[in-house]
């Protein structure tokens, strides 16, 4: 797996409001035209069999990323090498993921790039347009051969599920079994308002742009709804709940462990106490506040695990895993 630019081949585009005037194909003229400049470049994957004959050789330019990503942060990009996601050799399927961001910067975006044995580019998907606003998500390929984008599951013969609501953001997608999927969202959505600051509009130095700056706001309706949703790969709804405890400053995180033990999620609560999901029954989804878990106080058990989430050390019983003590850690503490 390769990434290469070549700058001898110069590509011109015009701006959506995201890559700011350091990339500006003429600085006198970018408050005008919006003009931004990079070079071409692609990423190419290699694969070779057993004994070391190549099998095949593809390519993907920047041109072929447009459909999945903003086309000024594209063009400016300078492109890393994909990430291998899986293989799912009965319907001979490779999947790889691929970063495209502006380069000296925070931003960037994510696609999904889906191979056949033969090279070909089966499909091209986006995971998430901007990592700012990037869910509690990795792409994923199952078993079965089912693939989760992080905005849509696909299964092995394309059919999709898709992850996105109306009037709602997705904060998290991931898998609890090879079967079931947990979602999270939050009810609302961005409105655009004009920026308080705008020097980095006029900055030649300026990497990013901030043209405008959507605020988030909530549906106060839906505000006590269920956000939470378990799901299977065709998409119905096993279990609904509400969740409070997604945190994150560049995307979005739901802290949570997995204790094989007790074949348990364990899921930080905005309060400090913990909501439970059994793996083996997804319909088993139970609370537990912060004031009915135990202080805990030396010394462990012997049939305690402890785990770690934020700035709180849980102490689970293994043989009855709603028994927990809990332990406040201090502020920035790294187990």
């Amino acid at each position: 797996m390769r990434a290469e630019t070549d700058s001898t081949k110069p590509l011109v585009t015009t701006t959506q409001g995201t890559v700011g005037p350091a990339f500006a194909d003429d600085t006198s003229s970018f408050a005008k035209t919006g003009r931004v400049r990079g070079y071409q470049g692609h990423v190419a994957i290699t694969l070779f069999d057993a004994a070391g004959k190549q099998v095949f050789h593809r390519k993907v330019r920047k041109e072929e990323l447009y459909s999945v990503a903003s086309r000024d942060v594209v063009t400016v990009s300078e492109l890393v090498p994909p990430m291998f996601v899986g293989v799912h050799a009965p319907s001979q399927t490779l999947v790889f993921s691929l970063d495209i961001g502006i380069p000296y910067s925070d931003v960037w975006q994510r696609c999904v790039l889906v191979l056949g044995f033969n090279g070909q580019v089966k499909r091209l998907a986006t995971s998430y347009s901007s990592n700012w606003d990037a869910p509690d998500c990795e792409p994923r390929l199952l078993p079965d051969g089912t693939l989760l984008t992080c905005e849509a599951l696909v299964s092995p013969d394309g059919r999709q599920v898709s992850l996105v609501k109306p009037k709602a953001q997705l904060l998290a997608a991931f898998p609890l079994t090879d079967s079931t999927f947990y979602l999270l969202y939050r009810y609302g959505q961005y409105r655009p308002q004009l920026s308080v600051d705008t020097t980095e509009t006029l900055n030649e130095f300026a990497i990013t742009a901030a043209f405008n700056d959507p605020a988030w706001a909530e549906d106060p309706h839906m505000k006590n709804k269920p956000n939470a949703f378990i799901i299977n790969r065709r998409g119905n709804v096993r279990k609904t709940f509400r969740y409070t405890g997604v945190s994150g400053a560049i995307g979005f995180d739901v802290p949570r462990f997995y204790l094989p033990q007790t074949h348990t999620y364990y899921f930080l609560m905005e309060s400090g106490g913990l909501q439970t999901i059994d793996k083996h029954n997804a319909h088993q989804v139970t609370t537990i506040p912060l004031a009915r878990l135990q202080t805990f106080r030396k010394p462990s058990k012997p049939t305690e695990a402890r785990i770690v989430l934020n700035n709180y050390a849980f102490y689970i019983d293994t043989l009855r895993p709603k028994q927990v003590r809990y332990q406040k850690l201090p502020p920035r503490y790294i187990d």
